[in-house]
Parts: structure tokens; C-alpha cells; sequence
């Protein structure tokens, strides 16, 4: 068989390349545009970005001739004419973007969970595959979108390149050989804030060109907590204690440290997820097998072990730069990287950041007023607590002390939001209720 850029060559030359739209112009969608430029077989000729002139300046970034560039905002004819016609189009609005028909393929990535519903969930309806960067949307509504679009003839992918996807490769190519997958887990390279809020992080952000929010949804735990429910919910891998262990340690020390009790780790039972400080920014799973030769084998190839247990480690992801390979996958072979193929088992429930009063409204990811932390679903069902891809715009009901976790009796939901809608079809699904 030939290889992957064998086969997008063949495509280009044959049928010209897949013609894919993005949703989110920022830093990841530039990077992404960028890295796609370089490739044969696809290309993004279709951007939305609610910023005026954002997505312009994205392909401007990405090396695009500016000359191929035009800015379209309601006329469906003109933008299918001008892609058919190998030009690039720009436009403020992701509900136009979807329907454009020239387009084969939709990547949502604005990290927003509700702009990552409504993508998401418009792009399904037009008969698009969906190749979601947005994981705090797939965290909350991954099951429903997978069902969806399952049962309307596309692919619902998560991407290579995020931690979950790679722990989801990594995971199927232990399983495939017949591993035991004892845990899993990603590297924190952020120290833990759970404070951290836009202002805090400002400074840090602005000398590393990226968005303030972005950098206080790392440092707070929240990006960490929904890439580990999205990895969980995929695998039916759960986290022992709300929020995780998150031990210290080094790579050497993962297999024994992401080990059984009995045998010098710390969890109880096998099947969990959680994340290391220190590992970072890599992601890794730990197996074990009784085979004897395996054993033998696996001690001659040294891999970090402890006993009968190994350590498979990849020391890097590359974020949007590797998400071109899940697209590849999509478009060639209707394959995705990562999907929920199984009800949920995991949830990231909302935690005030700060002693909130009642009447004030809950701000996005990264903010002010909340952090997410990761919790089994039966123990967020039967808490009621609210989950955090929901909780935007949402009205306390009551004074909620820092730390605490918010359920859904604390608060009144903001019921325009699309994703609040979407959730309770997935709950239908989960709990028939």
C-alpha cells in the first residue's frame, strides 16, 4: 500500500485535493493552515472567524497569496463558484462556512464548548465529516455527536496531535498487540493554579504570544481535566478520586508510580485515568502481560518498567501541527482518530475558583469564576453536579464557597445555549431520562 502522502499526491493529482473548512482562525487554526500548505491532497480553502479580518490574516500568515482570498459572508453560489475555482474564501460566520457544498470536510477549533456544539452539530446536518480540535466540547456532548453522525452516514473525529488522540494511538497499539492496559495517562507541564484567571497569566501569556484565557485554562487544571474525560469516555478508562492523583514524577518512574497499590503504585484498580507532573508534554500508557517470553523481551528492548509493568511513552504531541493526519484519515478512509463509541463513564464537573455570590453569572474557560475537574459519572449523576462545557452563562442561585463543586440545583441555565439543549439529548441516551 502506498503511504499517506503517496496517496494525497495520487488524490491531487487525480481528483485535486480535499477541500476542507476551518471554524477558528487563532493560533491553533493559523498553525493549522500553515502546516496544511506544506502538504499535497488537501487543503483549507473555506475560514471562519468572528474577528473581522482574522481569517485574511491567517492564510496571509500561512504563505496563501493574498490575491486568492476573498471575503464572503451570505452568497452560497459565489463561495462554491470561487473554491471550485481554486480560490480561498474568508467570512465571519461558521453557519455559512457548513453549508458551502464545494467543501468536504468541517475542523471546528475555537476551544468555545457552544461554538464547538453548534459547528459541530450544523456540519453533521449537512452531510459534513467533523473533525472537532474543540475538546471541551467533546467532553461534554462527544456521545451525542458520535450517535449523530453515526447515524447520518459521516465521521465524527476528535484529532491526532491533541493528547487525547495520541493517548487514543498509543492505546490502540498496545491493545491491538494484546497488552493489558493497566492505566493512562498525559504529562502536565503548567505548574497547578487553580486560581489562575486571565490577569494572573497575562504576563507569561503575552511574552508566548498566546491568549491569556488559553494559558489560565492550563494552569488552573481545566484543559488538562477535559483532555483526560475525552480520553476516558473513549477508552472506558476512569479517574480514581475527583480531579486525579497527579503525582509528581519522572518518565522512569511511571510505570511503578501508575502501578496497583499492591505492587508500589498508587491506584487501587486497574482501568484509570489521571496525568503526571513532570512528563510533559508527552502522554503514555502502562501494560503488563504474564507471558514469559514477552517478558523476557520486553526487559531486553528496555523500556521503563517496575516488574511486570511497562511503560509506553511518547515524548511529545504536536497539537494542530499533527491534526492534518486525522483529516487525511477522515477524508481517505472514513476513519477517526478518536471517537465516544460507548456511553460515557467520565464528566467535568464545574468548581468555583473564587467564593461566588448568588446572582452572579459563570464565566467561559480559563476565566474567573470556575475550574473543571474530572469525576466518574455515576458520582456526578448522583450529585446532580453540573458539567463544565454547560455551566457558561449560567446564574448562581446561591452563595458557593471556593472549591466547592456547583450542581445543577445551584444554578438557573442559560437555556439559549445550544449545548444545554444537546446535553439533555445525551442524557437521554445515557439515562433515559
Amino acid at each position: 500500500m502506498s503511504s499517506l502522502k503517496e496517496r494525497l499526491y495520487e488524490r491531487e493529482q487525480t481528483k485535486g485535493a480535499f477541500k476542507i473548512g476551518l471554524v477558528g482562525s487563532g493560533q491553533m487554526g493559523t498553525g493549522l493552515i500553515s502546516q496544511m500548505e506544506l502538504m499535497y491532497g488537501m487543503k483549507v480553502v473555506a475560514t471562519a472567524d468572528v474577528i473581522p479580518g482574522r481569517a485574511e490574516a491567517a492564510y496571509e500568515e500561512a504563505g496563501v497569496d493574498v490575491k486568492l482570498v476573498h471575503s464572503v459572508q451570505d452568497d452560497l453560489a459565489k463561495a462554491n463558484k470561487l473554491i471550485a475555482d481554486g480560490q480561498r474564501i474568508a467570512t465571519l460566520s461558521s453557519g455559512f462556512l457548513v453549508q458551502i457544498d464545494e467543501l468536504d470536510a468541517i475542523v471546528e477549533c475555537t476551544g468555545i464548548p457552544e461554538v464547538g456544539a453548534m459547528v459541530c452539530e450544523a456540519a453533521i446536518e449537512a452531510g459534513k465529516d467533523v473533525i472537532n480540535m474543540n475538546v471541551e466540547t467533546d467532553a461534554t456532548i462527544g456521545y451525542y455527536l458520535t450517535q449523530k453522525a453515526e447515524k447520518t452516514g459521516v465521521v465524527y473525529s476528535l484529532v491526532a496531535g491533541d493528547e487525547p488522540g495520541s493517548i487514543r494511538e498509543l492505546y490502540d497499539f498496545a491493545d491491538a498487540l494484546g497488552f493489558e492496559i493497566v492505566t493512562i495517562g498525559k504529562g502536565k507541564n503548567n505548574p497547578l493554579n487553580r486560581a489562575s484567571n486571565p490577569d494572573t497569566a497575562a504576563a507569561k501569556a503575552n511574552a508566548q504570544q498566546m491568549s491569556p484565557k488559553m494559558l489560565a485554562s492550563f494552569e488552573d487544571g481545566t484543559k488538562t481535566m477535559v483532555e483526560m474525560t475525552s480520553i476516558g469516555n473513549s477508552t472506558g478508562f476512569v479517574p480514581e478520586v475527583r480531579g486525579a492523583y497527579g503525582p509528581k514524577c519522572s518518565v522512569a518512574d511511571l510505570p511503578k508510580v501508575f502501578s496497583l497499590k499492591e505492587n508500589g503504585g498508587i491506584f487501587n484498580t486497574k482501568g484509570c485515568v489521571d496525568y503526571a507532573v513532570g512528563p510533559a508534554p508527552g502522554v503514555f500508557i502502562i501494560i503488563t502481560t504474564d507471558q514469559p517470553k514477552i517478558i523476557r523481551d520486553l526487559n531486553y528492548l528496555h523500556l521503563s518498567n517496575y516488574g511486570n509493568y511497562w511503560c509506553l511513552y511518547r515524548p511529545y504531541h504536536l497539537a494542530n501541527l499533527e491534526t492534518p493526519i486525522t483529516i487525511a484519515n477522515v477524508c481517505l478512509d472514513g476513519r477517526e482518530t478518536l471517537k465516544i463509541g460507548q456511553k460515557p463513564v467520565c464528566e467535568t464537573i464545574t468548581v468555583a475558583k473564587r467564593d461566588l455570590k448568588a446572582g452572579e453569572k459563570i464565566d467561559s474557560i480559563g476565566g474567573y469564576t470556575m475550574y473543571g475537574l474530572i469525576e466518574e459519572i455515576p458520582v456526578s449523576h448522583e450529585e446532580n453536579l453540573l458539567p463544565l462545557g454547560i455551566s457558561y452563562g449560567a446564574v448562581l442561585n446561591k452563595d458557593i464557597a471556593m472549591g466547592v463543586a456547583i450542581s445543577y440545583d445551584d444554578v438557573t441555565l442559560n437555556e439559549d445555549l445550544l449545548i444545554v439543549k444537546l446535553r439533555r439529548e445525551q442524557d437521554k441516551m445515557v439515562y433515559g431520562e
